[in-house]
């Protein structure tokens, strides 16, 4: 959270103006921000994806306020490595990556605790399917998905866990459509395979249920916040001064494990270089925009039922491309 010193500065115009921009694809919307400075991007971009990064972060943390601290230091986090990510049009996986990773932090430091819940999440080994609440089907769902290779890994976050459906997804990747479908099939008896090494028979139609259950909303007071700390941070404020030391902490820590990536946000001087000597006109980021998102919409009554991309059967279509379904994990 925020620094007890530290007053909300959230510009509201920001806010106004980000379900404006929801048209934009998340390429577009990172150069915005990070080349144009543009504090609506940031608003945008925390609109479409705060959804999924709270929920990893809910069903690994217990405590809603550890869940709060994970999900600002994503963010946070994003802020920092977002201007030198390679392929913008996968920032849902990327961020997916992230808040998993920042939560399981939180959660080793959290209380002396973090060692016996590693035991007892070993012992669930044994656990019939049956004894498994959704919560926690969920949570072995997310330490699967965060071993997938990343083809695999970015359809199942687009569709199960942002509610895309297969042609959104297809347009954001600009991949076939044929090719998400079969992505999604591969994903889902991938996941089949690797539950069943920890003891868990799990048919597709179970993990189809249990990635449909709908996603809590950010609360408001959560994205106002992390607004006010990504921007702060993005002028240049160090960390500690914008949220507690905790949460800092885990950021800074996270950071350090990224990879450094190639940035696609191009210094002006070099890009003024560069057009001279190639005779580039412009440059063009992200894939084509998809349908823009309500903003922090509210959480549908939880029903149980298939989501959009796959149409409740474990069926996939064809007409991939050859050569680009791989035919092992």
């Amino acid at each position: 959270m925020l620094t007890e010193n530290a007053a909300p500065t959230l510009n509201h115009e920001a806010l106004a103006a980000a379900a404006d921009l929801g048209h934009l694809s998340d390429g577009q919307l990172l150069k915005r921000f990070f080349q144009g400075h543009e504090d609506a991007a940031f608003a945008a971009l925390v609109a479409r994806h705060g959804a999924m990064v709270y929920n990893v972060c809910r069903r690994v943390l217990a405590h809603s306020s550890d869940a709060e601290d994970a999900f600002q230091a994503a963010f946070l986090v994003l802020v920092r490595k977002g201007g030198a990510l390679r392929q913008p049009g996968q920032l849902a996986s990327w961020l997916y990556g992230v808040a998993y990773r920042t939560a399981r932090k939180v959660k080793a430091r959290a209380s002396v605790r973090a060692k016996i819940e590693r035991k007892a999440g070993a012992m669930q080994i044994e656990r019939d399917v049956k004894d498994l609440t959704l919560d926690e089907l969920r949570g072995i769902l997310d330490e699967e998905i965060a071993q997938l290779p990343e083809k695999y890994a970015l359809p199942l976050v687009l569709c199960y866990l942002e509610g895309k459906t297969n042609p959104q997804a297809a347009a954001q990747l600009g991949w076939p459509e044929g090719s998400i479908s079969r992505r999604l099939s591969r994903a889902r008896e991938l996941l089949r395979a690797r539950l069943a090494k920890r003891g868990l028979a799990l048919s597709i139609t179970l993990i189809t249920a249990a990635f449909a259950r709908p996603a809590a909303a950010v609360p408001a007071y959560l994205a106002s916040s992390t607004l006010d700390a990504g921007l702060a941070a993005m002028q240049g404020i160090p960390l500690d001064e914008v949220v507690t030391s905790g949460t800092a902490s885990i950021a800074k820590e996270v950071l350090g494990e990224l990879p450094t990536e190639t940035a696609f946000v191009i210094p002006t001087a070099l890009a003024a270089v560069i057009l001279a000597l190639v005779g580039i006109i412009g440059w063009e980021l992200g894939a084509p925009a998809y349908a823009a998102q309500v903003f922090f919409r509210p959480a549908p009554e939880a029903v149980i039922q298939a989501p959009p991309c796959c149409g409740g059967l474990p069926t996939c279509t064809p007409g991939e491309p050859p050569g680009e379904i791989a035919t092992t994990p």
